[in-house]
């Protein structure tokens, strides 16, 4: 039984440290094409317009009507949403009140919140899932994408233009009428009513939501190359940002599914033990791009906490995964 346990972890840290090379295999890609020119710098909000306004919506619909089996949807579905929800909310008053304690500077508060309250659970999550839960847990994990994704490309947009001179008033329709949202909401539909998608447009759709992953890291690469490669590293407080994401915020979690009074089905806390463990969502560098924002703070957030997940994801995931 041990040595099945054992395997079973070292498979699990094979899949976390074969994720997080690949993604930063992408970012120093992008990193290098910045570096040389090969991309402008000009060109950089237009990569991340098309991330945000196009594959990335067709990723989102992709993940959620591939879900055919709706078997027990009812159960999860309540409880994961409910279980993101409480998450975020969480872990968003007990980062703003520690980055006032840290005298994080005023124009990276938004940064700071948007790194611990929301992980790489798209790009990392779902096939981390796949391969340690099978089927189930990735269907689990797609279902909490919904909620993360309608609360990033809204609240989450709220955040990272905080403290921000706008152009334009960032009004209540703008941060949840988007492409995103509105992707997720076509998605249900499909989903719940067994609309079929035709064969030549689901390869269509399956073309470009496989160009997202790589694309939004090329991003993330193409925004540090902006600057000396010693900055990333510049600001010490930003190594304190890897403690939050990766550790403060996954311990608070399996804390709070431990004392907890009811039961919970055992998929979705694992599921939302390994979302709070993740680093951070790399569609920050995306937003940040598009309404020119801390892009800088945001990149560093993204590289700092992926370089340290490799190492931090397994422990959590041995620390609190039934």
């Amino acid at each position: 039984m041990q040595t099945g346990n054992l395997r079973q972890g070292e498979q699990d840290m094979s899949v976390v440290v074969t994720s997080v090379f690949l993604l930063f295999a992408l970012i120093f890609l992008g990193f290098f094409i910045g570096k040389r020119k090969i991309v402008r710098q000009e060109s950089i909000p237009d990569l991340s317009n098309l991330v945000l306004k196009v594959t990335m919506p067709v990723t989102v619909f992709c993940s959620i009507i591939d879900q055919r089996d709706g078997s027990g949807i009812g159960g999860s579905l309540g409880q994961i949403f409910v279980g993101i929800l409480l998450m975020h909310l969480f872990s968003a008053v007990i980062i703003f009140l520690l980055v006032k304690v840290l005298r994080v500077p005023e124009e990276e508060h938004g940064v700071w919140i948007f790194t611990c309250v929301f992980s790489n659970n798209g790009f990392m999550g779902l096939p981390l899932a796949l391969s340690v839960f099978g089927s189930e847990g990735m269907f689990i994990m797609a279902l909490g994408n919904v909620i993360t994704n309608l609360l990033i490309f809204s609240v989450g947009i709220r955040l990272l233009t905080w403290r921000y001179p706008m152009k334009d008033k960032l009004s209540f329709r703008k941060m949840f009428v988007n492409n995103i949202n509105i992707a997720v909401v076509l998605g249900f539909v499909f989903l719940l009513l067994h609309i079929p998608v035709p064969d030549v447009l689901d390869q269509l759709l399956s073309y470009l939501s496989n160009i997202t992953s790589g694309l939004s890291m090329l991003v993330v690469g193409l925004s540090l190359s902006r600057l000396p490669f010693r900055e990333v590293f510049r600001e010490k407080k930003i190594f304190l940002l890897p403690v939050l994401r990766l550790l403060v915020v996954p311990l608070l979690v399996i804390g709070g599914l431990r004392v907890l009074p009811f039961e919970v089905d055992p998929m979705v806390c694992n599921i939302l033990i390994l979302t709070s463990a993740l680093p951070a969502a790399s569609s920050q560098s995306m937003i940040t791009e598009q309404y020119h924002t801390n892009t800088s703070a945001a990149a560093r957030a993204v590289f700092v906490t992926t370089l340290f997940s490799v190492i931090t994801v397994p422990l959590m995931m041995a620390v609190g995964l039934k």
